[in-house]
């Protein structure tokens, strides 16, 4: 063999040995460390099939028995010292550790010995039909002496005496009416409005612009009884005509006595004098004493659509009708305004490798009477939600981020206890925060799920709405074995009926200071009723009534419908804080964009053509958008999960995505609300019936 034949079989073999290392250095992977495999893992599915097992149907029973035995208005011993105290010392004892924010606020509360009323008076002061000082006890468990009479919160102390006249639900138009088609005058006089439609603090603020010297607010069987009004509580769910709804009249949220900042110890607090309280005195009524009172009044007879289902005729006024022509309307309000000390309880599950990332959950605990639909229903299954994440971290689980369990005070009286806590703590949250899961109450009906939330979690609902078994065995039998599959088959997506409604945040709840303030993604989910029916809200809402009989007698036996609202906030809660990959969707926030702006369009596109306004910016920037937000979903589905840094990245752009909607100046210069994107579902500011709590 010749000796180039040689070498070149000795250059193939060391280029073969160099070529198998350079396979084996890097055609092999090396198996990851523990903590690195485990750090770009999802969560365990096993720990998301353990939750939905270990959440109990007749532990969130017992939890509303306890929550709901006595009243706790905001600001009470029961609310803020008992309940408080005893989330604080689960939370304490069975999570990583919880933590106690105390405010102090201006709240409000009627006069237990000289309670509101309503009457007929003559003109040398006689009363007649005087309405009642107290609702009526219909069952054993409504009779509590705490119970706080029937009052609108922040209304003012005052004694008027005026012409009764009819205003319908007392919106703008409503008013128009009166004064533009009928060319009445309403200076003096003391307005009637029924519940529903708009928020009770905008009727107030329109009578009171329109010159009305007071304003008495009833519910109407027409949007609380659907049924038969000799059917109604105990034997059935619906109003009794004896039953009044409190509620806030004050139009902003958070103490009205420090706004922009939190009501701590060390706070500058406002005068009364010098904020914008209601000025005109209020006070609700049921309907049986709204009929003595609609029953007698003079003038022309109301329109159709004013019409509710008492047994008269509507008419409008102003006056009494003969022989009470003379006779005029007494409103009697003795509630008064007082500083008092709120608590927000929060309870911590401390994240495995993201733990400066915080997954939060909510529920506010006062309420203004018994509350076991608003909000104890949804506290109960807080509760028991809780206590089923901390039997995982007694089996090994961690979550991947934070989670964090909040427990709201004084929400009733406009968002107070959670809009503090966000003026207090929004520079830590705001960067940190992945989400916020609001549970306002669990159980308005047993019908259907319910849900509102911004684009960005539509996919995350229903996925989550998949995982959990139908409470309803009539749908079971019907092949809808999941929430999913009956909450589509009851409110499907006008745009796509294969997937349901999901309803818009404006800020009714808690959610609102984390979204419109700090421009945190939030979801508000609860059971409801038949959408068949045109009420207002529940029935019961913010009654005497709303009691633990009325839940587990004929809401709710079993409380399966509770467990089911449990295992979604659960499932929610475990992806967003076991995910390697945010479950956040960035295209349909751009998809729901561009639906908007072509809604916008079709309602107002003669209207903006007449003023110039053409808008074509508005959409070739929502398509930049668009291109944006898929180029971004490409990306995250395909990032490498091994490296934490890119991790990171993808999942700070989904999470920050809605901030980016934040104004710092706020929306049409009012800061409290600076998001943009989530006024009423128009891109557009909308200030009038944000609130419904």
């Amino acid at each position: 063999m010749k000796l180039c034949q040689v070498l070149g079989i000795v250059a193939l073999g060391v280029a073969s040995f160099v070529i198998g290392i350079l396979i084996g250095r890097f055609a092999i992977t090396p198996d990851l460390p523990g903590w690195l495999k485990s750090m770009s893992s999802d969560g365990e599915p096993k720990y998301r099939s353990e939750l939905q097992k270990e959440i109990q149907a007749d532990k969130i029973e017992q939890n509303l028995r306890y929550f709901s035995s006595k009243p706790h208005i905001a600001g009470s011993t029961q609310d803020e010292d008992v309940l408080a105290s005893h989330i604080y010392q689960t939370w304490q004892s069975s999570l990583h550790g919880a933590k106690i924010y105390n405010y102090t606020v201006l709240l409000s509360y009627p006069n237990s010995t000289d309670p509101n009323y309503v009457a007929i008076v003559s003109s040398d002061g006689v009363e007649s039909d005087v309405s009642e000082k107290v609702e009526k006890i219909l069952s054993a468990d409504q009779n509590d002496p705490t119970v706080v009479n029937p009052f609108n919160a922040y209304s003012p102390a005052g004694v008027i005496v005026g012409n009764p006249v009819y205003v319908n639900y007392g919106a703008v138009e409503d008013f128009h009416y009166l004064t533009r088609n009928l060319s009445m005058n309403l200076t003096g006089t003391v307005a009637i409005a029924r519940y529903g439609k708009i928020f009770r603090g905008d009727k107030v603020k329109n009578g009171q612009t329109f010159g009305c010297a007071g304003m008495i607010l009833y519910s109407d069987p027409a949007d609380y009884v659907a049924g038969d009004l000799d059917r109604v509580f105990p034997d059935d769910w619906w109003l009794p005509g004896t039953g009044a709804q409190r509620g806030t009249v004050l139009n902003t949220d958070g103490d009205p006595l420090t706004p922009f900042y939190p009501a701590t110890k060390s706070a500058f607090f406002l005068d009364e004098k010098d904020i914008n309280l209601p000025l005109i005195p209020v006070t609700p009524i049921g309907y049986n004493d709204a009929e003595k009172y609609l029953s007698k009044m003079a003038g022309n007879e109301a329109p159709g659509s004013w019409k509710g289902k008492l047994n008269l005729i509507y008419r409008v006024g102003p006056g009494f009708a003969p022989p009470l022509e003379e006779r005029k309307l007494k409103l009697y309000v003795k509630s008064y305004n007082v500083k008092r000390t709120i608590r927000n309880v929060i309870g911590i599950i401390e994240g495995q490798y993201e733990a400066d990332r915080y997954v939060v959950l909510g529920n506010h605990r006062d309420a203004w009477v018994f509350g076991a639909i608003d909000p104890s229903s949804g506290t109960a299954t807080m509760m028991e939600l809780s206590r089923a994440m901390s039997r995982m971290l007694e089996r090994g689980w961690r979550p991947r981020r934070s989670i964090l369990f909040c427990s709201w005070g004084a929400e009733e009286y406009g968002l107070i206890g959670s809009t503090e806590w966000i003026e207090e703590m929004g520079k830590v949250l705001g960067p940190r925060t992945v989400a916020y899961l609001n549970v306002d109450l669990s159980l308005a009906g047993n019908s259907t799920l319910r849900a509102l939330a911004t684009p960005i979690l539509h996919k995350l609902l229903f996925e989550a709405a998949k995982k959990v078994e139908n409470p309803n065995p009539e749908e079971v039998k019907a092949g809808r074995k999941t929430v999913f599959d009956t909450w589509v088959a009851n409110m499907p997506s006008s745009n796509n009926p294969s997937i349901p409604r999901v309803g818009d945040l404006g800020s009714g709840s808690d959610y609102s200071a984390f979204l419109q303030i700090l421009g945190i993604s939030a979801a508000d989910v609860r059971y409801t009723y038949d959408q068949k029916y045109a009420l207002s809200s529940y029935p019961m809402y913010h009654s005497v009534y709303e009691t633990m009989d009325l839940v587990s007698r004929l809401m709710d036996r079993g409380f399966k419908y509770h467990q089911a609202v449990a295992r979604l906030w659960g499932e929610m809660a475990l992806r967003l804080s076991d995910d390697v990959i945010l479950s956040l969707d960035c295209v349909q926030y751009a998809v729901t964009m561009l639906r908007i702006i072509s809604d916008v369009e079709e309602a107002y596109g003669p209207l903006l053509h007449s003023k110039s306004i053409t808008p074509d910016s508005v959409k070739e920037a929502a398509k930049e958008f668009e291109a944006a937000a898929q180029a971004l979903h490409r990306r995250a589905e395909n990032v490498n999960k091994v490296n934490p840094l890119e991790v990171r990245k993808i999942n700070d752009q989904l999470m920050l995505l809605e901030r980016a909607f934040v104004d710092p100046l706020g929306v049409a210069g009012n800061l409290l609300y600076s998001c943009i994107s989530e006024r009423s579902a128009c891109i557009l500011p909308c200030f009038l019936n944000l609130h419904i709590y």
